[in-house]
């Protein structure tokens, strides 16, 4: 799924970047985040569990099998980003 915000527009997404260069993170689990949570990546149960991996606490196998896990969330991202990719669509004729 194509993300709509981008290291430019989101700090979110610029603070996770950085973590990825770091080396504090690694590009599997931020490939994740970034396309399968395209429209926010603030909801209190990823930003939860990207704390706790960053902490240490987690491995990153086991946050994304949670993440996988939350289907609610993930669906409202992929209905939500859509919504707004047709209405850009829309705007744009």
């Amino acid at each position: 799924m194509k993300p709509i915000h981008n290291t430019r527009n989101c700090n979110y997404r610029r603070f996770l970047y950085k973590k990825l260069k770091h080396g504090k993170i690694s590009g599997r689990f931020y490939k994740f985040l970034y396309r399968n949570f395209p429209y926010r990546l603030t909801g209190g149960n990823v930003s939860f569990i990207v704390r706790e991996v960053l902490d240490g606490n987690v491995a990153e196998d086991k946050a994304i099998a949670w993440l996988q896990k939350d289907d609610n969330e993930l669906r409202r991202q992929r209905e939500m980003a859509k919504s707004n990719w047709e209405c850009r669509k829309k705007i744009e004729k």
